[in-house]
């Protein structure tokens, strides 16, 4: 014979006791976190390209176990700053675990390095994992129609390009295929890798051994003027052309990329009547945890997405 399946609140409390045992509660009606790593999106240029995807679950104790699931959610695809180059797509882990227990899957990005594939791989690949994630939505508890792109630093300035240029075939490797992004995040990218130099900086911006001279090969940016104009997200702004919102946040003492870099992309923007906020985080460096990556900049960006993408 079987035994009668009970739920979990119908099955009896264990009767075993002894002397000195301490009682507590279980912690109820909170949400909990499922990390898949590695999960593979696409393979370009021979290599298979992966993505780190949180996704949020019902507590497996109190919930059936067909409910655990069950949920959707907005999906914040990252993409992992790295100077362009091999990305440890593990350093951000921890925040966006934390993050996704507000109710969002998370979705890091590896894309092709600079090594193997010059600009705008990088760019073309965010777009091909938006997609990926959109088709296998079902998978990842994954409300499609709430899909955000989010980056920091080279990371940041893939995802100002991808804003910039939403329905430019040039830069997509799925030009037919509709990009559904509800809002951007970028967390202190580059713009104008031109003039990288002209604010005080702790690293040359400009030679071939630097990370934007190895973005297109290992050239001087004063040798490719074209190629540097084209990794220009402000010059793919169109005030006819509408963009979606986009929230910038960059620390006042970043050493690697100034803060007038996101300052000259903001006032592009807003002089083109695109939907952008600014968010200048006093006393922060550039990539310091948790100096940016904190409760406070979490909840102005949850603030955020909810604004520009709750149905």
């Amino acid at each position: 014979m079987q035994p009668a399946e009970m739920s979990h609140d119908e099955f009896p409390h264990s009767t075993a006791t002894a002397d000195g045992i301490r009682t507590i509660p279980a912690a109820r009606g909170q949400r909990n976190v499922y990390v898949h790593l590695n999960v593979p999106y696409a393979t370009k240029d021979g290599r298979t390209l992966h993505l780190q995807i949180i996704q949020p679950s019902r507590d497996a104790t109190f919930a059936d176990p067909s409910e655990v699931f069950a949920e959707r959610f907005g999906c914040i695809v990252f993409v992992q700053g790295s100077a362009w180059g091999e990305q440890a797509l593990g350093s951000s882990i921890a925040f966006w675990c934390r993050f996704a227990e507000r109710g969002y899957t998370i979705a890091v990005v590896e894309y092709r390095p600079s090594s193997l594939a010059v600009f705008p791989a990088q760019v073309r690949d965010a777009k091909t994992a938006v997609r990926w994630l959109r088709a296998h939505a079902d998978d990842y508890s994954i409300d499609p129609e709430r899909m955000i792109l989010a980056g920091d630093s080279s990371g940041g300035h893939t995802v100002l390009m991808v804003h910039a240029t939403t329905g430019l075939a040039a830069f997509d490797d799925e030009p037919d295929q509709p990009l559904p992004i509800a809002a951007y995040l970028d967390f202190y990218g580059p713009s104008d890798l031109s003039r990288l130099n002209d604010e005080p900086s702790t690293m040359d911006h400009t030679g071939p051994d630097s990370p934007e001279g190895r973005l297109f090969g290992g050239v001087r940016l004063a040798d490719v003027p074209e190629l540097v104009e084209q990794a220009n997200p402000s010059a793919w702004v169109e005030p006819g052309r509408p963009l979606a919102p986009l929230l910038m946040i960059h620390g006042s003492k970043d050493r690697l990329i100034p803060f007038a870099q996101s300052v000259r992309h903001f006032q592009v923007l807003r002089d083109a009547g695109q939907p952008v906020e600014l968010i200048q985080v006093r006393d922060a460096d550039h990539g310091i945890w948790p100096a940016i990556f904190n409760e406070q900049v979490a909840d102005i960006i949850d603030s955020f997405i909810r604004d520009h993408s709750t149905r």
